[in-house]
């Protein structure tokens, strides 16, 4: 097992600082008021939500502790995070001293991710009563 060069040690501390140093911006600074965040281009342009859309505002509220509030901008955001987090430990283990790994789902696993992604971004959109828990909520 080939040690870890300084020089990668080193880019992996910087990129876990630069991602501490976002968390804490998005911390701070409350996305439901504006700040420095881009708006959606898919809300801008076709005035619909990405699957993406209330990350931003549902990450600021589970900083908060609020992850009721959290889930109504984006049900998935937890599931999204938690797979985040995981690639971004693997990702880190050299600083540690471990070989860096990646996350290699099964095929299964990724095909039913798309297709639940999928089906969520087509659900939050659709202007059925009953449905629009799903949206993002965003203006």
């Amino acid at each position: 097992m080939a040690r870890p060069s300084r020089r990668d040690r080193a880019a992996r501390a910087l990129a876990l600082a630069g991602l501490a140093a976002a968390t804490g911006l998005v911390a701070l600074v409350d996305p439901e008021g504006g700040g420095p965040y881009p708006p959606c281009p898919s809300r801008t342009l076709f005035g619909l939500d990405c699957p993406g859309c209330g990350g931003l505002r549902g990450t600021h509220d589970l900083l908060h502790g609020h992850v009721v509030s959290a889930l109504d901008h984006n049900l998935l955001l937890p599931v999204v995070l938690a797979v985040l987090a995981a690639m971004l430990g693997l990702w880190l283990l050299p600083l540690v001293g471990r070989p860096a790994r990646t996350l290699r789902p099964p095929r299964w696993a990724m095909t039913t991710a798309v297709v639940v992604v999928a089906a969520f971004t087509v659900l939050r959109n659709l202007p059925v009563p009953g449905l629009e828990w799903l949206g993002s909520g965003a203006r």
